[in-house]
């Protein structure tokens, strides 16, 4: 099963690459929102992160664009839900998708809609940005 889901992965960078991974490992997802006044920018960024002996911790990090802000809140690694069958991450009642983001935290809440999304083109050959290199899982971001 867990073969099935890294293949499906592989073909679909934007999904969660770490099926199988228990130590040493990494990923996350930028997520970029400006208003179009320009007067409010914020990045957020869910992921998961495991050390080399294994200890791992789910993370959104906040970062306040206009403030300078930054905010690196952390989670049990139990409360990461990745979807296998498309782009979809929950840590705990925050939820992203390429259509939607739904906030739980201290001093932040809400939900954003994205409409008119144009994904980036994946070719077989070349299936992400990391272009052909995405066949060569030692290669970092």
């Amino acid at each position: 099963m867990i073969v099935a889901k890294q293949i499906r992965s592989l073909f679909n960078p934007e999904q969660y690459q770490g099926w199988g991974m228990t130590r040493k490992y990494f990923e996350g997802w930028y997520y970029k929102v400006v208003n179009a006044a320009g007067t409010k920018a914020f990045a957020f960024i869910p992921g998961i992160g495991m050390d080399e002996a294994g200890n791992s911790h789910a993370f959104i990090q906040v970062l306040d664009g206009i403030k300078k802000k930054s905010e690196y809140l952390t989670f049990s690694s139990s409360l990461f839900a990745p979807s296998a069958k498309g782009f979809e991450i929950s840590i705990g009642k925050n939820y992203f998708s390429l259509n939607r983001i739904i906030l739980d935290l201290p001093g932040v809440k809400g939900t954003l809609d994205f409409s008119g999304v144009v994904p980036w083109p994946k070719p077989w050959y070349s299936p992400g940005i990391m272009g052909p290199y995405a066949f060569a899982p030692f290669m970092e971001c």
